[in-house]
């Protein structure tokens, strides 16, 4: 079975080892496709050291963005089985024929994942998070990944470094980049997850095939992201969806709210539009209590698009006044 591996790249510092990890995974059907979304040529040398006729390097019109550069990836691979890997990520020797494999066993899977080590920015583990015991492999359907994810508002799967997508199970680019029509900013790998595993099962190995870098200028961190706020919204819209659509028993539901409302104030001093989600908790319970599952409804959308405004406004604001003490210099 044939691989397509997708590395959307706007960073040089570390994409050279993520491209030689999938260059040594001693497996040769695959195709390699770096798509270039920074504004220099930095990506580019790096590629062209490899001069590797496996490689195909391409650009996009410059700081398109994530989602712009996973759509272009998407739509230039020609295998029906695909692997992400971004530029700070590594595959584990060995992971591409370890997933195939499970594919191959399991046909009709719209993904199989593996375990991940966390590395820091020098390479160094970290973590060693486990969901399954080694060697285990597990079928997950789509009421037992909304249970995962949800009742425990965690990522218990990983990141995309760590799964094997095939979209001969039907899957499109709106299973990576919206749920339940909003677009996703933040947690697309959470939203593909569910979204995938409602059209066919996923299979969890327990093996472990990659390395997912956490350093300071990850999407993921406060600090870095502008959009950060949206990955806690969208915890919320998620455990609505998973009700509303009958995977969550009202227990799990109830048990991913206690943690929203726990996870919610500690942050709303730094975001303060999570106040609007928070207002909306005590009746969302009562609805869950009564078996109500309208809950991802026309009052929750308004509340959604009421607090990205607010919070797009605000991040705009701060960002402004930012910009203002660096250039009198104050900062």
């Amino acid at each position: 079975m044939s691989v397509s591996v997708l590395i959307p790249a706007y960073r040089a510092k570390y994409v050279g080892q993520a491209i030689a990890s999938v260059l040594a995974q001693g497996y040769e059907e695959f195709e390699l496709l770096v798509n270039d979304d920074s504004a220099r040529d930095e990506v580019k040398a790096v590629v062209d050291r490899f001069a590797d006729p496996r490689i195909r390097y391409s650009r996009t019109a410059g700081r398109e963005g994530g989602a712009a550069n996973a759509r272009q990836l998407w739509e230039m691979a020609r295998y029906d089985l695909i692997k992400y890997l971004f530029d700070d990520d590594l595959l584990l020797p060995h992971a591409l024929p370890e997933l195939v494999a499970q594919m191959e066993a399991h046909p009709g899977a719209s993904f199989v994942f593996g375990h991940r080590d966390i590395i820091d920015e020098g390479g160094r583990v970290t973590a060693e998070p486990r969901l399954l015991g080694a060697g285990k492999v597990v079928v997950f359907e789509p009421e037992k990944m909304a249970e995962l994810t949800i009742s425990t508002i965690r990522n218990l799967v990983g990141e995309y470094c760590n799964l094997l997508m095939n979209r001969a199970a039907g899957l499109g680019l709106d299973d990576l980049l919206a749920y339940q029509g909003v677009p996703l900013e933040m947690l697309t790998d959470v939203g593909f997850f569910l979204n995938a595993s409602r059209k066919a099962p996923a299979v969890g190995i327990g093996k472990t095939v990659s390395q997912f870098r956490r350093h300071a200028s990850q999407n993921s961190t406060p600090g870095f992201h502008p959009l950060f706020h949206k990955g806690l919204f969208e915890w919320e819209l998620f455990l609505r969806g998973e009700f509303a659509g009958g995977r969550l028993t009202p227990q799990q539901a109830l048990a991913g709210l206690g943690r929203l409302e726990v996870a919610y104030p500690s942050w709303l001093g730094r975001i303060p539009e999570l106040g609007l989600f928070i207002a909306g908790h005590p009746a969302l319970k009562a609805r869950i209590h009564a078996g109500d599952r309208d809950v991802l409804d026309d009052a929750f959308r308004a509340t959604w698009d009421q607090a990205s405004a607010a919070a797009t406004a605000r991040v705009a604001r701060e960002g402004s006044r930012l910009q203002s003490l660096q250039a009198s210099g104050e900062l």
